[in-house]
């Protein structure tokens, strides 16, 4: 998710969670606009940290040695967010390579978050797998699977537009991006 996306997010009927909090920008943000559109007596936003474990450009996440530091800094400083767990987007074909060293990767980041929280990994969920690995993902110790495309179909992407603002899919957050031509 970008930052600018957050009050939107935030507006969002029954929202249970978010998987793609990769910086401190965003976690504030949420933050805020949770509860200036909620206010104080709201349940928190449930949020999973967002850990790039493939250290692929074309994957959004905070690098897995930042991923303590960012646990701390949700839990510490942002009170209408409830930290849930670490999310991660492994390797995606055997082309890119098995997923299965990202999925250890993850269990290594939630071992570390917890330790910096002074809790129990059990406690901290792991979102990891997708359509295509959510049964190694369920091997390796995932308590949340994204198989959006095997219920719903494969995700049909925006074609380039040739018009003077161009709309494309941004592969980092699955967010809808919009370039204005100067």
């Amino acid at each position: 998710i970008q930052s600018n996306k957050a009050k939107l997010l935030c507006t969002v009927p029954n929202l249970f969670a978010v998987h793609t909090v990769h910086n401190e920008k965003i976690a504030n943000a949420l933050q805020k606009h949770w509860l200036d559109l909620h206010g104080p007596d709201a349940q928190p936003l449930r949020v999973f940290i967002q850990v790039n474990t493939s250290g692929e450009e074309s994957k959004g996440g905070c690098p897995p040695d930042e991923a303590p530091n960012l646990a701390l800094a949700v839990t510490q400083n942002c009170p209408n967010l409830q930290l849930i767990g670490l999310m991660c987007i492994g390797k995606y074909s055997g082309a890119e390579g098995d997923a299965s060293p990202d999925f250890t990767t993850l269990n290594n980041c939630r071992s570390a978050a917890a330790d910096a929280l002074s809790l129990n990994p059990d406690t901290l969920a792991l979102s990891m797998g997708m359509s295509h690995d959510f049964e190694t993902a369920l091997e390796y110790g995932a308590t949340h699977v994204r198989v959006g495309s095997t219920i719903f179909g494969a995700r049909v992407y925006a074609a380039k537009a040739s018009s003077p603002t161009d709309t494309e899919v941004s592969p980092k957050d699955s967010t809808e991006v919009v370039k204005a031509s100067s």
